[in-house]
């Protein structure tokens, strides 16, 4: 067990993240809510909030990544989540004010972004430090249970407090979530080990392409990068205009919204129980390909529903369930795959780029959504983003990742370049590991 391994650690950074997830999950809710029910935005403005939140991974991902591969991790996570907080404290202190207005939730969004970006690329560098790479997916799998766990309470609970006291209000949760996760990160007592890099001194474009080049260079994460950046930029679009839709078209109070976001968060708990045995059973490539796959058909789904009230909360509910159960899936397997192919030095540039790239694509696709509602309406919107949503999966199942079983547990150099690309164990695809560098044994992961 991983807090037999590692004593509390690892149930400090669990819950820190835990917390943190539960708040932010609040506020997903509550930013949007403020815009379409309160400023009375329209759905181009609506792209444009969604949009602000998604622009730090494109335009800060590659600087973060260099930067948190050349200085100790845990300080990062600290500050960022101190930063956020300030940040959120903003929108509470201007109700008295007349506030928030559209321009300060732009700016909010922006850079509680930013801070999540650099979190999250520190974060991903830093696990495998904490937890070993044999453990990963059994980590990554616990962690999913809290993400699972964060997207069904925390929007149910932000729409419930929005409803009940004001969307400001509900904020301020979240900014309090930030603080007790600084202080739980901070009582961590496992110290980092030092990675040093060679590329600590190199200026910072070179720092950047090497990193880069190892995700591009690997026959698996790069159809990951080409499958997943296509699939969130449609998923994006699709994300910008829902609330606006619900609460427009369908009419759905604010309670109902979150309902129905919450039960993302419950379909998800099972996908991530079920995702070690699932590419244990499968291989790794056909869970993140089919995972994408029926969350995408599950999207599509969306704008044919209708009917009595109740009835399409309880249709749109099953919806999101099934979606994020199958994207869990594939979440976990992805995550676990990079983590584990690259070496401690490049951790952070590597997550960096995939970031840089595939949530980049979201900020694109975010705008796209918002232009497509005012052109076509919300309902035709939502089904082009559904529709395009599947061209991610085709593009990947094209691709040696569908009959990608298993990967190495270290990351092992090919061709005399680390970091360049890394054998990988018994890929039906036909990888096989590099030559005098056989992949080692691993243990599967314990199921939950």
């Amino acid at each position: 067990m991983l807090r037999t391994r590692f004593g509390g650690d690892f149930g400090k950074l669990w819950a820190a993240l835990s917390i943190s997830l539960i708040g932010s999950g609040i506020t997903s809710l509550a930013l949007p809510l403020i815009a379409a029910l309160t400023l009375d935005v329209s759905p181009l403005k609506m792209g444009v909030l969604a949009a602000s939140g998604q622009l730090p991974f494109f335009l800060c991902s590659l600087p973060a990544g260099v930067w948190v591969d050349r200085v100790p991790r845990r300080p990062i996570l600290i500050g960022t989540d101190l930063g956020s907080a300030v940040l959120l404290l903003s929108v509470p202190l201007a109700a008295p004010f007349g506030g928030p207005g559209f321009v300060q939730l732009c700016v909010v969004s922006f850079g509680v972004g930013a801070l999540k970006v650099i979190f999250d690329v520190a974060h991903y560098a830093y696990v495998p430090s904490l937890v070993g790479r044999r453990h990963l997916t059994e980590y990554n799998s616990k962690l999913q249970v809290s993400h699972s766990a964060s997207d069904a309470a925390g929007p149910g609970l932000g729409g419930l407090l929005v409803q009940l006291l004001s969307a400001p209000l509900a904020v301020l949760a979240d900014a309090a979530s930030f603080l007790v996760s600084a202080v739980l990160l901070r009582t961590i007592k496992r110290p980092e080990p030092r990675t040093p890099s060679a590329d600590g001194k190199l200026p910072l474009r070179r720092s950047i392409a090497e990193g880069m080049r190892t995700l591009l260079d690997h026959p698996l994460l790069r159809p990951i990068i080409l499958g997943g950046s296509v699939a969130t930029l449609f998923e994006s679009g699709f994300l910008a205009i829902y609330v606006l839709y619900a609460a427009r078209e369908l009419g759905l109070a604010p309670g109902a919204i979150g309902l129905i976001f919450a039960a993302g968060g419950v379909g998800a708990i099972p996908g991530a129980v079920v995702a070690a045995r699932i590419g244990r059973r499968w291989g790794i490539g056909p869970a993140i390909v089919a995972g994408w796959a029926l969350a995408a058909l599950a999207a599509l789904l969306v704008p044919l529903a209708a009917g009595p009230p109740a009835l399409v909360v309880l249709v749109l509910a099953l919806l999101n369930a099934f979606g994020h159960l199958t994207d869990t899936v594939a979440n976990i397997h992805q995550w676990s795959l990079r983590q584990t192919v690259t070496p401690d030095h490049l951790a952070g540039r590597v997550t960096a780029s995939h970031r840089f790239i595939v949530y980049g694509a979201g900020a694109a696709g975010a705008m796209i959504g918002g232009i497509a509602g005012t052109a076509v309406g919300l309902r035709a919107a939502l089904f082009a983003c559904a529709i395009g949503m599947f061209v991610g999966p085709l593009l990947a199942v094209a691709s040696p990742l569908r009959r990608a079983r298993e990967a190495v547990t270290d990351p092992v150099p090919v061709n005399g370049r680390a970091g360049a690309r890394f054998g990988m164990r018994r890929l039906s695809s036909g990888v096989e590991p590099a030559a005098g560098k056989p992949g080692t044994t691993e243990d599967p992961a314990q199921p939950l």
